[in-house]
Parts: structure tokens; C-alpha cells; sequence
């Protein structure tokens, strides 16, 4: 038997070993990149699902292909409520502003306007008034396919309250007695000064919250001596939030300075309120979000919109009363 290998059969041999090498190599190389756009696409969707703005992608018929969670803070409805309910993203529109915004998607979608927002107000599922900005933009993938917009709407409500130009569904009674222009500009800058200092209070209360939650949740992962170091530290941080009152005199002076005779006119209509009751009306006049509320008080945004709906209750509104409107007509 001859075990000769011919010189042609050594060749192809050689030749399919070369390619078997090439083929390993360019797996090797398919798989790490496979690796690498699957890390990006986490990374990616990480920062979308935790960004603070609420960010769509609106397809070019107009529906909606993706949200993200942070709508929920903004409206009070989840990503799966729009999901089930395809008519609920234009239901929240407030009613005068739908035609226009419905205009600016159209315009938006078909490339009749490019680089410009709107601003329009929306009602969240507690009706309260929200003024929001939408900023959009066109989505291709990498074949230079259309693919629809990316849209970003952001809460202006504080800065419009702050600047009194959320005025549409009160009598302008308060504002017909500062008919001086220097005096509005006065107002507006103190109550600007007001709500910044009262949201860096919110937002520090926040992170310290924050901080807690996750020590308290890598404790147990900790070694013994490490756990009781971390306990100390929560405790420390527990017996500094109870120390830190926050100065309810302090704020309600400056406020009245700002607003005279607020609290006397909220309290000779309504005797039976609490002074939280009166700290809470304060917060809303200035337009505070619930979140900002919940920080500034130390309780969750639940328990502030809790407390919202007891406030109304107090002040006997019926749904179809605005909270925000009505103390601006206190």
C-alpha cells in the first residue's frame, strides 16, 4: 500500500488549512465585535431608559416605536398604558394645543420644518397643567434609510411659572393689580431666586436619598466588618436628615414678602388647614413638580401626590379644577 502523498493532494491540504486559519481568524474577529456592539446597545439603552427628559422615537407614519420610561414621571402613565393605548399620546394634549402640535409632527415627519421645537402644554393622568418643550430630530440607519424622529420633550412648567407666563386658565385678577411692568419683572426675578434655591434643596435631599437606598442595598454583599461600618454610616446619615428642618419661618417670610398676604387670604378662606397644608400650597404656587415637593419635605413622590389629592379634598376642587390655577387666584 502506497502512504505517498502526492505533491497536488499536499497542496490542497495546505491550501484548506490556510483557509480553515483565515475562517478561524475572522470568527474570532465576528465574535468580538458581536461582543462589542452588544456592550454599546446595553450601554445605549441604559442611558435612554434613565434619561430625565422623556425621549420617543415617532415612526414615519406617525406612531409610536419606542418610549422611554421617564414619560411616566412627566404624565404620570407608564411605557406599556401608551403602548396599549395608541390614541393616549395625543388624548394628553391639552385641548387647544392639539391642532398645532399635531401640525408640528406632521411638518416635522415630512421634512417641512427641520431644527425647530414647539412648546405646548399637556395634562397628566392627575390633570395637572404641564407646559412641556418638544425638540426633534430625523433618524437613518446606516443604509441611509428613513427611519422617523427622535423627539425629546422636556418640563418647562417651573420656568414658566417662575417667569408668569402659565396665566391662560385663571381670571388674571392678581395680575390686572400689578399692572406695572417693573413690578412684574421684580416678582418674577425673586420668585426665579425662590424656586432655584427651594430645588437645590429638593435635589440635595434627593441625592442623599439616593445614596442611602444604595448603600442599604450593597450592604449585605459586604463582609461583616464592612456591614457594621456601612450601618454606622446610615444611621449618620438618618440622624442628619432629622436634624436638617428645613426653615418654614425663613421661607414663609421671604414668600410673603413675594406674595402679600397669601397665607392671611388662604387661611381666612380655609381655617381648617395645617400649616403642611399651607407649606404645600406655597410649593404649588411656585409651581413645583411632585418630585420636587417630595424632595424638599423628605417623603417619595407617592406620598406627595398623596398629599396633592388630600389638599384637594380639603379645598373642595372638583376634577375639573386646576390646583395650580386656583391658588394663583388666592
Amino acid at each position: 500500500m502506497n502512504n505517498d502523498i502526492t505533491p497536488s493532494a499536499d497542496d490542497r491540504i495546505q491550501e484548506l488549512e490556510k483557509q480553515l486559519s483565515e475562517l478561524r481568524e475572522k470568527n474570532f474577529f465576528l465574535e468580538t465585535e458581536n461582543k462589542t456592539v452588544k456592550e454599546e446597545k446595553e450601554k445605549y439603552q441604559l442611558i435612554c431608559d434613565f434619561a430625565q427628559d422623556w425621549e420617543l422615537w415617532i415612526s414615519p407614519k406617525g406612531d409610536l416605536k419606542w418610549i422611554s420610561p421617564s414619560c411616566n414621571d412627566l404624565t404620570g402613565y407608564t411605557v406599556n398604558e401608551f403602548f396599549n393605548d395608541s390614541k393616549l399620546f395625543y388624548k394628553i394634549i391639552y385641548p387647544d394645543d392639539e391642532i398645532h402640535f399635531r401640525q408640528y409632527l406632521h411638518d416635522s415627519i415630512s421634512f417641512m420644518q427641520i431644527g425647530q421645537s414647539i412648546e405646548f402644554r399637556l395634562l397628566t393622568r392627575t390633570k395637572q397643567l404641564r407646559w412641556c418643550e418638544l425638540n426633534s430630530k430625523a433618524v437613518f440607519d446606516r443604509m441611509g434609510s428613513y427611519l422617523g424622529q427622535r423627539g425629546s420633550i422636556r418640563d418647562i412648567t417651573r420656568l414658566k411659572s417662575a417667569l408668569g407666563q402659565i396665566r391662560e386658565m385663571s381670571d388674571n385678577r392678581v395680575w390686572e393689580m400689578k399692572s406695572n411692568q417693573k413690578y412684574r419683572d421684580e416678582i418674577a426675578g425673586k420668585d426665579r431666586e425662590l424656586v432655584s434655591s427651594l430645588i437645590e434643596i429638593a435635589q440635595k435631599n434627593e441625592m442623599v436619598l439616593y445614596l442611602r437606598k444604595n448603600l442599604s442595598v450593597i450592604r449585605n454583599t459586604l463582609p461583616q466588618p464592612t456591614q457594621k461600618k456601612v450601618t454606622d454610616m446610615l444611621m449618620k446619615i438618618d440622624e442628619h436628615q432629622r436634624r436638617q428642618v428645613f426653615n418654614w419661618e425663613d421661607f414663609k417670610f421671604h414668600f410673603e414678602k413675594v406674595h402679600q398676604g397669601f397665607f392671611a387670604r388662604l387661611q381666612g378662606k380655609y381655617p381648617g388647614l395645617t400649616q403642611k397644608d399651607q407649606r404645600l400650597c406655597a410649593y404649588i404656587h411656585l409651581g413645583l413638580s411632585t418630585k420636587d415637593i417630595a424632595g424638599l419635605i423628605n417623603i417619595t413622590p407617592e406620598s406627595a401626590e398623596i398629599g396633592r389629592i388630600r389638599l384637594r379634598k380639603k379645598l373642595d376642587l372638583s376634577r375639573s379644577n386646576n390646583l395650580f390655577t386656583f391658588l394663583q387666584e388666592i
